[in-house]
C-alpha cells in the first residue's frame, strides 16, 4: 500500500450511528487525518456542503431523515456542494439490499464498504481512489464514476484532488476551483453534444422517405419537430464552445421548415440537404469544425444557391 499524507486531506464523514461514525473517526484519525467533519442526517449534510468543500465524502446509505444515494446525485448534479466531482465511500451494513446499493451506484457513489468497518476495508477503498479511481461519465441522465453499461458513455477526466493531497501536494482554493470549472465545462459540453445525437435521430428518420418523393401528414408533423428542435438547439448553443455549430442548426432548421411548409410535393432539392447538414452538425460536435467561418463556408457549400430560391 502506498504512503499517503492525510495531514492536508478534509474529510466529511455522515452516519446516523454515533457508534460507527466514531469508529470511522478513529480509523482516519490514526492514519493521521485531523480535518474530519461529522454529521448524522441529511439536513445537517446540506448545510455543510453548502459551506465547505471536503476532499473525501464517507456516507452511511441509510440516514435517519432520508437516503445518502439521493444526496449523493444532487452532488453530482451540482444541486448541492462545490464539487460535483468529490469522491464518494458509500457505508452499508452487512446484509443490505443489492437492489439498493445498486440504486446508489446508479447515483454517483464511488465504492462501497460494509459495516462494521474495518481499518483494512477502509483503506482498501482510499487507495482505490488514488490508484484506479473509475474515469467520469457523462449520459443524458447520469454524471459520475464509470458503470458497467456505460462501454459507450462519454468520458471525462474529473478532478481528483483527494489522490494529489494525498500524495501531499498543496493545492489552493483558486486553484481547486478552477479546476473543477473546467471539468464542469467539459460535463457541459458532454451533455450539449446529445443535442447532436437527437438531431441525428430526426434526420435519420425523415430524410430517406423524403429522398424517396414520400410526404404525408406524419411527414409533415416529424419536419415541424426537426425545426423546432434545431431552432432549439440554436439557442442552446448561443455562448458555448459549440457557439458556432449553433448556425449549423440554425439552417437545418430553415430546411426543416421549407420543406414543412411546401406543397405535397417534395422538394428534392431542400430534402437532399437534410443529411449533410446533419453530418456537418455531427463532425462540428466531435471538433472537425472549430469557427463561425468555418460554419458558414459549409452552409454555403453545402446549400450553394438552394437555400435562397
Amino acid at each position: 500500500m502506498a504512503d499517503i499524507d492525510f495531514g492536508n486531506v478534509g474529510v466529511f464523514l455522515v452516519d446516523g450511528d454515533a457508534s460507527a461514525r466514531q469508529g470511522i473517526r478513529h480509523i482516519l484519525f490514526n492514519e493521521g487525518c485531523r480535518d474530519i467533519r461529522l454529521a448524522d442526517d441529511c439536513k445537517e449534510v446540506v448545510e455543510v456542503l453548502n459551506q465547505q468543500d471536503p476532499d473525501l465524502i464517507i456516507g452511511e446509505l441509510r440516514l435517519p431523515d432520508g437516503d445518502f444515494g439521493a444526496v449523493t446525485q444532487k452532488i453530482r448534479q451540482g444541486q448541492l456542494g462545490h464539487n460535483p466531482f468529490v469522491p464518494i465511500i458509500l457505508v452499508v451494513v452487512e446484509d443490505e439490499d443489492p437492489a439498493a446499493i445498486k440504486v446508489a451506484l446508479n447515483q454517483g457513489v464511488d465504492d462501497v464498504v460494509p459495516k462494521p468497518v474495518s481499518a483494512a476495508s477502509l483503506m482498501t477503498r482510499i487507495n482505490r481512489l488514488i490508484n484506479q479511481r473509475r474515469p467520469f461519465v457523462v449520459t443524458e441522465d447520469y454524471m459520475g464514476p464509470k458503470r458497467m453499461q456505460d462501454d459507450d458513455a462519454r468520458s471525462l477526466d474529473a478532478p481528483n484532488h483527494f489522490a494529489r493531497k494525498l500524495a501531499g501536494e498543496k493545492i489552493g482554493f483558486l486553484e481547486k476551483e478552477m479546476d473543477v470549472a473546467a471539468a464542469e465545462e467539459d460535463v457541459k459540453g458532454c451533455r450539449l453534444q446529445f443535442i447532436g445525437d437527437e438531431i441525428k435521430g430526426l434526420i435519420d428518420h425523415v430524410a430517406p422517405r423524403l429522398e424517396k418523393g414520400e410526404f404525408d401528414e406524419a411527414l409533415r408533423e416529424s419536419l415541424a419537430r426537426v425545426a423546432a428542435e434545431t431552432q432549439r438547439a440554436h439557442g442552446q448553443l448561443e455562448n458555448t464552445r459549440y457557439e458556432h455549430v449553433g448556425r449549423l442548426c440554425s439552417s437545418l432548421s430553415g430546411v426543416a421548415k421549407q420543406l414543412h411548409d411546401t406543397s405535397d410535393a417534395v422538394d428534392q432539392r431542400r430534402a437532399l440537404l437534410l443529411r449533410p447538414l446533419s453530418q456537418a452538425i455531427q463532425v462540428g460536435f466531435a471538433g472537425g469544425i472549430s469557427s463561425e467561418e468555418a460554419a458558414k463556408a459549409i452552409v454555403e457549400k453545402i446549400g450553394a444557391g438552394v437555400l435562397a430560391n
